[in-house]
């Protein structure tokens, strides 16, 4: 089926993952892929001891960073390095299987228009979960501005159906069967093969993105230079993240994490949507985390001391995020 070449290299960014990294590799052995392939592993100046067993692996690079550099100039370490036909970026939290890989490299070998391919991904109960997305959207940034009208035109809702029968907008349909091969947007970077010939067209990870947004826009480049990105049901993996408690992440971790999420995202908006839909999107995001920091301040003139601290706390990056706002460069390099 496929030459003595390295087929697939699989590229893995940790920061303090080694438990399930451990794990993720130790599936990869079991899986007995029936092809050539690489692992790169690329740690990100993790705090802990990363101490692998690599018994079983013929090839398999670790490189450590000296700092955290964020995951798109980490993958684009291992991606310069890679020698596989096929790229794949892959989570350190999850579990593949012995059928993971090779129906998305076929459907790539059989497409040439497709540069990008995603999977089916489980939670640890076997509950699917969202693995492709829209295009960021100014409809889509102020449904997630607004908490409040998340639960009124939340992906599945009946709002969210009519608004996208009106609007003719895909902003809205995350949430679909998965259960056929199509079109997407983007699929998610926690499993995401690329062609490395498309690669050599497209560019690498744009790395003025620390983290979230940067497989966005690399899937953005990706379609604008005519390549397609598609999911397929019949590859799947599972995804770990948020079902240990070991893994939990904190709350004031997820703030920080958010302060990224919009960074990126303005980002992407300069970069690509042009002046005008990025002045919009500073009045949505300023629109809504005030709302948030009003009733944050209202909030705590009637709660007891122990919820004062925790909203004084969420408020910091309420302002770090209204901050972002009246900025001119977003590269998180530069902050």
């Amino acid at each position: 089926m496929f030459r003595e070449e390295f087929i697939l290299s699989i590229i893995i960014v940790n920061y303090n993952s080694a438990k399930v990294l451990q794990d993720c590799l130790r599936s990869i052995i079991i899986a007995e892929l029936p092809f050539k392939y690489e692992v790169s592993i690329v740690d990100n100046a993790s705090t802990e001891v990363l101490e692998l067993d690599t018994n079983g692996f013929q090839n398999i690079k670790l490189n450590k960073n000296e700092e955290n550099i964020g995951f798109a100039a980490a993958n684009n370490i291992g991606i310069k390095k890679a020698k596989g036909k096929y790229i794949l970026l892959l989570n350190p939290d999850t579990i593949v299987n012995e059928n993971s890989f090779q129906p998305m490299i076929q459907y790539l070998e059989n497409h040439d228009v497709v540069g990008i391919i995603g999977c089916k991904i489980f939670n640890a109960h076997g509950e699917m979960e969202r693995s492709t997305h829209s295009f960021p959207t100014l409809l889509k940034e102020f449904v997630h501005a607004n908490e409040f009208f998340k639960s009124i035109i939340g992906y599945n809702s009946p709002a969210a159906s009519f608004l996208k029968k009106i609007f003719k907008t895909k902003s809205l349909e995350s949430y679909w069967a998965h259960n056929s091969i199509k079109e997407v947007d983007h699929v998610t970077g926690a499993c995401m093969m690329v062609k490395r010939e498309a690669i050599e067209k497209v560019g690498f990870l744009d790395e003025a993105f620390f983290l979230y947004n940067e497989e966005v826009e690399w899937s953005y480049r990706f379609k604008q230079a005519g390549y397609k990105s598609v999911f397929l049901p019949d590859s799947s993996i599972i995804h770990l993240f948020g079902y240990s408690t070991k893994q939990q992440v904190q709350k004031q971790t997820v703030n920080d994490l958010l302060v990224e999420r919009y960074r990126g995202m303005f980002y992407f908006f300069q970069k690509h949507y042009g002046p005008l839909k990025l002045f919009i999107l500073r009045l949505i995001v300023l629109e809504g985390f005030t709302i948030r920091l009003i009733n944050s301040i209202l909030t705590s003139l009637f709660c007891s001391k122990e919820v004062k601290l925790i909203l004084k706390k969420e408020r910091e990056y309420i302002y770090s995020i209204l901050a972002l706002t009246v900025k001119k460069d977003f590269d998180w390099r530069n902050k």
